[in-house]
């Protein structure tokens, strides 16, 4: 019995590994709140499955950087549209010496262009009263 439920274990997350694609996006945007600024985003992910993934991004605008590790969850609304949240840490700066951490968070909502491509529209930050929210247009590949 041991050994059957190991066997089965095994079989069930390597079709949750096997499931899911790599994935790469490019964003630009406007960081929010008391000032306006253009700013850029990129990230890098894995998904597990249609409903769940890890990803890392970095973002920049003006004299601002955030570095992000987060999870994904996602909702498949038919097979155009997908609404996804992120949590997760984020470490940012000012520029300055010191890098803050704090809580990442975001959603966004993503459409299927292509069997590859998803164009996306999403709102992120980090939790800290002195970072600036970020609305951000992009589009995602698929390998």
């Amino acid at each position: 019995m041991k050994k059957f439920l190991a066997i089965l274990l095994i079989a069930a997350g390597s079709t949750v590994f096997a499931a899911g694609p790599v994935y790469i996006d490019a964003n630009i945007g406007t960081s929010t709140g008391s000032s306006y600024n253009l700013a850029g985003n990129a990230d890098a992910g894995y998904m597990f499955n249609r409903y769940f993934g890890v990803e890392g991004g970095f973002t920049a605008s003006n004299n601002y950087y955030l570095y992000d590790v987060a999870a994904k969850g996602v909702l498949p609304l038919g097979d155009v549209v997908d609404l996804y949240g992120k949590l997760g840490f984020g470490l940012s700066n000012y520029n300055g010496p010191n890098a803050n951490g704090d809580i990442f968070y975001g959603a966004g909502v993503a459409f299927h262009i292509a069997p590859d491509w998803q164009l996306h529209v999403e709102d992120f930050s980090a939790a800290s009263s002195y970072n600036p929210n970020f609305l951000m247009v992009g589009a995602q590949f698929n390998f």
